[in-house]
């Protein structure tokens, strides 16, 4: 598909100081990678030799057999679709490199030298290696649009790394001969995922493996492609080795790089100080990018981006932080909550309940003296029994205030007011009863001297699926980037974790289905019936958001990731419904409340800011 490229680093089974051996093995890995869809692979350091060789580096005849070797790899892979990097020894004018020879059509495009020779502890590469010449310019390769660059090594993690001139790149390739010992590679991954995060980009390593010398210490793989500062593909430390691959969505890095203007900055750098070298290979039956058939999506994004390790635990710590911080400078000492029953208003009473314990527990809680935390129900004209119990239920487990106040009457009473037929279900009924709602709330917080905690989630706020000054409006608001699927996920986990009856409250309402029970005799489920399944809105919003993705590639992203699962009419149904509620709603996202950030923002004042008469489209 447009704007994915498949990339790969290999780590070969190592035949130390045979280069012809070692041709076999590379045209092997090649040839594998190549029918893969892989456009661009890249081999460890020196690893046409092998890293290891020492004082063998001084003799001709190893020199000239790698060097024979490279030119017969270049003869062998000239008809493949692909870009190869070749880690060897190079001699030129007296000096002998450690070097990176780029490889594409039959011949060498190009040659990128080692600055920072390792010579410390168990390396010794200035006994036998040059460093790069200091003005030596940087290089940047293309080919069918992918934009890469070459480091070897120690170039990723010198005081002064050359990848600060990599910034612009799609991908950074980094030949590597790292020796591992306890907690090593902890250590290198850290500086792998913190190098594409500053720059943006995929960082790929690729480490030379247990066929080096093991004199004075082992070499054990672990090859490592990293993405925005995330490990999206790793090889296990001391396995035999072979391709490791992943597909970069370079629409999706470039749209974050001009996204972020720390990195837009350095970016500037990549045309004015560096060499562009574009690349031609051979074409295939297919063109390009769109080789990559079996491209790998995933269904739920915004789990794979933000469910990092007890990333629950965290969701609800940054929720009780956040909200005692503003209990505290509010001056209040109590918070008020609409339960509703569903799974946006328990995972924030989970939350606010969190934070009332952490104020309780201060050492010095100011004027804090007794914080607490009040639930109301409030059944309204299609509210069920089941939804109110659970409501109810959920409260006195949690050991948390609960008060019901039917709204019934004065939603009726209200319609009459302003000369609504009661039988008629449209939006009118629908949002007297948000309103009352919200009104009722809003009341009691003054009454109380309480603040109004939100429940409306990122997925609602998106597609504007709240009522204007009704759930659209409180005094801080929990979830606010929390989307739908990791609402869900958290009170089903949570669930896991707690004692009865809690446990089963929470399974019993993460499992319902999802609905605001605004209109009598609706279907049970009929927020996803009117709007699709929320598990594709969240999809297409956390690729519109983070990605840029276009309405196109949203559908193509969608169709591969729910293949099995939605059919092509409920998801162009569905991402239509996106595509069209979206930009309606920004006049209710530019007066949200405040809230924390957990995952992406729709607030005005921090990820997202957009006109409300925007014609986008």
């Amino acid at each position: 598909m447009k704007g994915f490229y498949r990339i790969a680093v290999a780590t070969p089974r190592l035949h130390l100081g045979n280069p012809e051996a070692n041709l076999d093995e590379h045209v092997r890995l090649a040839q594998e990678a190549s029918g893969k869809g892989v456009s661009v692979l890249a081999f460890p350091e020196l690893s046409i030799t092998g890293y290891t060789c020492g004082d063998l580096f001084f003799r001709t005849d190893l020199i000239d057999a790698a060097n024979a070797a490279l030119s017969s790899y270049a003869r062998k892979t000239m008809r493949l679709p692909l870009v190869s990097i070749v880690g060897f020894p190079e001699r030129k004018d007296g000096n002998l490199y450690n070097a990176a020879a780029v490889v594409a059509g039959g011949e060498v495009v190009g040659i990128v030298r080692k600055k920072t020779l390792a010579n410390y502890s168990e390396y010794y590469e200035k006994r036998q290696f040059d460093p790069a010449p200091v003005e030596e310019e940087k290089t940047v390769f293309e080919v069918d649009g992918l934009r890469f660059g070459v480091e070897i090594c120690e170039d990723l993690w010198s005081p002064i790394p050359p990848s600060s001139r990599m910034s612009g790149v799609d991908v950074v390739f980094n030949l590597s001969a790292s020796t591992d010992f306890l907690g090593k590679a902890t250590v290198r991954n850290g500086m792998v995922l913190q190098q594409s995060a500053r720059l943006g980009c995929v960082y790929a390593l690729a480490a030379a493996g247990i066929g080096e010398s093991t004199s004075d210490a082992l070499y054990g793989g672990g090859s490592l492609i990293a993405e925005a500062g995330r490990a999206v593909a790793e090889m296990p430390l001391f396995s035999e080795g072979g391709l490791l691959t992943a597909d970069a969505d370079v629409e999706a890095l470039r749209y974050r790089r001009r996204a972020e203007s720390s990195v837009r900055a350095m970016a500037a750098d990549v045309t004015s100080s560096s060499r562009l070298v574009k690349v031609d290979i051979p074409r295939s039956d297919t063109e390009g990018t769109a080789r990559l058939k079996d491209l790998s999506v995933s269904q739920h994004p915004f789990l794979d981006e933000f469910g990092e390790p007890g990333w629950i635990d965290k969701l609800l710590t940054i929720q009780a932080v956040a909200l005692a911080r503003r209990m505290e400078t509010a001056h209040v000492t109590k918070l008020v909550l609409g339960l509703s029953g569903g799974a946006d208003s328990a995972l924030a009473l989970l939350g606010a309940s969190r934070a009332i314990e952490r104020l309780m527990h201060l050492s010095n809680p100011s004027n804090l003296s007794s914080p607490s935390l009040l639930a109301i129900v409030m059944p309204g004209l299609a509210s069920s029994e089941k939804t109110q119990r659970r409501a109810v239920a959920l409260a006195k487990a949690l050991g948390v205030e609960v008060r019901v106040i039917d709204i019934c009457e004065a939603c009726r009473r209200h319609l009459r007011d302003i000369g609504h037929d009661e039988t008629v279900h449209d939006i009118v009924f629908e949002n007297v009863q948000a309103r009352e709602r919200t009104q009722i709330l809003m009341d009691l917080a003054n009454q109380e001297g309480a603040l109004v905690v939100g429940t409306g989630d990122l997925s609602e706020i998106a597609l504007g699926w709240n009522t204007y000054n009704g759930d659209h409006m409180s005094m801080y608001q929990v979830n606010a980037s929390v989307p739908k699927t990791m609402v869900l996920a958290a009170l089903k986990e949570i669930a896991s974790q707690s004692p009865e009856p809690v446990g089963a409250l929470l399974r019993e309402i993460a499992e319902a289905p999802i609905t605001p029970e605004l209109v009598p005799g609706a279907a049970a489920g009929d927020s996803e019936d009117r709007l699709g399944p929320y598990e594709l809105h969240d999809f297409f919003l956390y690729h519109f958001l983070a990605n840029g993705a276009s309405r196109a590639k949203l559908s193509h992203l969608a169709g591969i990731a729910f293949r099995g699962r939605y059919d092509e009419m409920t998801i162009g149904r569905t991402l239509a419904i996106f595509w069209r509620r979206f930009p309606a709603a920004q006049y209710k996202r530019n007066c949200v409340p405040d809230g924390p950030k957990i995952t992406l923002s729709l607030s005005p004042r921090a990820d997202w800011r957009m006109p409300s008469d925007s014609e986008f489209s």
